[in-house]
């Protein structure tokens, strides 16, 4: 469904109504105790929104199979508690894993279980802690990764492809030395992966000044046990020797797309595309991005007995006699 001009003008009023609220109330509880001021933005920079799972993404769910994943959170702030997460599979052939984004759901990449399936793979996707039907809580990134973990832990076989948009790229490139979460073929789309930019856009929206975001950086270290200098390029991947595809929208306005430059740069076998017109999350659901991911995607996938009993017959029928 299309939103008027109407309706997307009354949305952007509420959402910066939502904002200028949200800053008073904030600025008003640091001026109170910069403690609880620090400790209420950690809340709202750690809080997904719930959003409802449209027609079509329910649609695609209910060709799945579902199954209840208990992941282990290891971040300090959580102890080792366990939490059950919600998680979903396609067909048989090796594995690709769906990593949605801050807010999404695994659904949200549901366009590209039906081509993947098409060439011979499987899929699985899987809701977030606070996303989708997992339970609802605060969320570390260290969470989403500690899903990727053990989510691909869960499959029969190690993965050959993911496919991660927005925050769940970063996330999967936490997974790898947190977990030695790899796979022969990656992909990013629209990645937010800068996360020194992203704590600071943060930072800016809600009026924090340079004091203030270091005392919330210095929380979420204390409370996810990795420090930022460990979540930088250079670290998570500069040393990747698997294959990656970057994808991003220059009219994207939620994450800059120096983001995926700069993800592309650092990762030794990488290539990035650029599109157009998409945004942030269109993208997902775009013909031409979903026919090249699953063409980038399936490299390395045999082709089953039959395809590959035609495809000889082809060859011996095309060779001259």
């Amino acid at each position: 469904m299309q939103l008027s001009s109407a309706d997307q003008n009354s949305t952007i009023v509420r959402s910066r109504t939502s904002l200028r609220l949200t800053r008073a109330a904030l600025q008003t509880v640091y001026a109170l105790s910069e403690h609880l001021g620090t400790t209420l933005a950690e809340r709202l920079f750690t809080s997904p929104r719930l959003y409802r799972r449209p027609d079509r993404e329910r649609e695609v769910l209910v060709r799945a199979r579902e199954q209840i994943v208990e992941v282990t959170l290891r971040a300090p702030r959580w102890r080792g508690e366990r939490i059950p997460v919600a998680t979903w599979r396609w067909g048989t052939g090796p594995a690709v894993l769906l990593v949605h984004g801050w807010e999404g759901r695994g659904s949200q990449l549901g366009a590209f279980v039906e081509p993947l399936l098409a060439a011979h793979m499987s899929v699985i996707a899987f809701d977030a802690p606070g996303h989708g039907n997992s339970p609802e809580r605060c969320l570390y990134l260290t969470d989403v990764a500690d899903c990727i973990a053990d989510v691909a832990a869960s499959a029969d076989a190690p993965l050959h492809g993911i496919i991660a948009h927005s925050y769940g790229a970063v996330a999967a490139l936490l997974a790898h030395p947190r977990a030695n979460v790899s796979a022969p073929r990656n992909v990013a789309i629209a990645p937010n992966v800068i996360v020194d930019d992203t704590l600071g856009r943060f930072a800016r929206r809600l009026g924090l000044d340079d004091h203030d975001r270091a005392a919330l950086e210095q929380r979420l270290v204390m409370q996810t046990g990795v420090g930022v200098d460990a979540l930088e390029l250079d670290r998570l991947a500069a040393r990747r020797d698997d294959a990656l595809l970057v994808i991003h929208d220059r009219d994207d306005r939620e994450v800059p797309p120096d983001h995926a430059a700069r993800l592309a740069a650092t990762w030794p076998d990488a290539s990035l595309v650029e599109t157009s017109g998409l945004g942030h999350r269109r993208i997902l659901r775009d013909p031409a991005v979903i026919s090249a991911v699953v063409e980038f995607v399936r490299t390395g996938v045999p082709l089953p007995a039959s395809d590959l009993v035609r495809e000889v017959d082809r060859q011996l029928g095309d060779a001259p006699l």
